[in-house]
């Protein structure tokens, strides 16, 4: 199951985020060493205090968090206005009401630590997918992120088109900035190959919007 959560309705599935802050904090804070915030074994930024939009994937059987990813407007504070600004383009207009961005996309380090490429596969494509769903409906035309050289070949895998703007060696290894279209063609091709990642998934998760 997908589940979408809006400001409005945060303070209804309080569980469900703690569960999904604290999934960041091992993906951010103990697998990829990232210089984030945890406390109580929680990592939440600044940004989670600007009325993101959340997306949530919980296993329909365990009822566990296995990925997650959050949404904000470009035209107020982003990730990348304040931290990634060397990645853009000076002559890019890279803020608007139809453009949104994607912050701490993640699914769960034990899918990632066992190296299970299907499962990793048809996690990552099912929020994408769903993603595309919510952004269709919500008329958001683009969508913008920064990601590492893994992500980028796992976007284009699933069927995603993004036009890399930019990128900073600030990191050691490049971090690049995407610009990736929504479309409904884009959408099928991401759904065809969510197919193909589906053969050991009993049933696709619902969009829940809460």
């Amino acid at each position: 199951m997908i589940v979408v959560i809006e400001s409005h309705s945060a303070h209804k599935h309080q569980l469900l985020m703690d569960e999904m802050f604290r999934l960041r904090a091992r993906v951010f804070h103990d697998r990829l060493g990232w210089d984030v915030q945890v406390i109580d074994g929680k990592e939440r930024d600044k940004y989670d205090d600007e009325a993101p939009i959340y997306l949530i994937y919980v296993d329909d059987t365990s009822r566990e968090v296995k990925g997650c990813l959050r949404l904000l407007p470009s035209t107020g504070p982003t990730v990348l206005a304040d931290f990634f600004s060397d990645t853009a383009p000076d002559a890019a207009r890279l803020s608007g009401p139809t453009i949104w961005e994607c912050t701490r996309f993640c699914v769960d380090e034990r899918i990632l630590g066992a190296g299970n490429r299907h499962e990793l596969y048809f996690t990552s494509a099912l929020l994408i997918a769903a993603l595309g769903d919510l952004s269709l409906k919500a008329g958001i035309e683009s969508i913008l992120a920064n990601f590492d050289s893994t992500m980028l070949g796992l976007y284009r895998d699933i069927g995603c088109e993004v036009e890399v703007l930019g990128s900073t060696h600030r990191y050691g290894a490049p971090v690049y900035l995407g610009l990736f279209p929504i479309s409904e063609t884009i959408l099928r091709k991401v759904k065809a190959r969510l197919k193909d990642a589906r053969d050991k998934i009993p049933t696709e998760p619902e969009l829940l919007v809460a």
